[in-house]
């Protein structure tokens, strides 16, 4: 099967971010379109999922505004995460009932686990009982997906929307402001301190493009 893959470069405002997400979810919906995957760098922000806590947020909103952060709340799953410019995000937004899929959640661990192999780091699915992507204790990669069951007259559709961010360079000062996922003693860690030496953005997301349609069985449509 057929993928649309849009990759942004520079920083994106997080409501783009959305507003990409929800152009793909109603082409899948209104079209039938292909499945994509959305590929970006956001500007600071901070994001609230279902079942986040206000007092996870450790700064106030006039400190965040001084400091260019923004705070928006999503029907993801989890807790308070920050998203900004060291970050490679990703937005699948894949009709699952379509495809078959039975493990989302795994699959979408497993093609950073493969991007990250590429580059030597190796990493596995989960911590403790802890989600996300981790280098030995310490957290590289957060997940946080929705999906939304839609009924028609044709078919039934089972869309994602939201996914993963994967750190990348060093911004790891602004996760003071929060507790990371709830946890205000989470380890957290970056490509480029394990790898000692800088990443190529654009790279990265060609890496990360091959590996998740070699994951989910994709034909690349860009």
């Amino acid at each position: 099967m057929k993928l649309t893959v849009v990759t942004l470069e520079g920083e994106v405002e997080y409501s783009h971010g959305l507003a990409l997400q929800k152009s793909a979810f109603h082409n899948i919906i209104e079209r039938d379109a292909y499945d994509t995957l959305i590929l970006l760098r956001h500007t600071p922000t901070i994001t609230l999922g279902y079942f986040a806590k206000k007092r996870n947020i450790l700064a106030s909103s006039t400190l965040l505004k001084k400091q260019g952060i923004q705070v928006h709340p999503t029907d993801r799953g989890g807790d308070v995460t920050y998203h900004g410019p060291g970050q490679l995000v990703g937005y699948p937004i894949i009709d699952t009932y379509r495809r078959k899929l039975r493990d989302y959640k795994s699959m979408l661990s497993q093609s950073i686990i493969d991007v990250l192999r590429h580059y030597g780091i190796e990493a596995v699915e989960g911590h403790k009982r802890l989600s996300g992507i981790w280098v030995g204790d310490k957290k590289i990669a957060a997940i946080g997906y929705a999906i939304k069951k839609i009924r028609d007259r044709e078919r039934s559709k089972v869309i994602t929307t939201h996914g993963f961010a994967l750190y990348v360079r060093d911004e790891m000062e602004q996760f003071r402001y929060i507790n990371p996922c709830g946890m205000p003693d989470m380890k957290l860690t970056n490509m480029e301190w394990v790898l000692r030496r800088p990443i190529n953005f654009k790279e990265l997301q060609g890496h990360y493009v091959r590996a998740f349609a070699n994951v989910f069985n994709y034909d690349i449509d860009e």
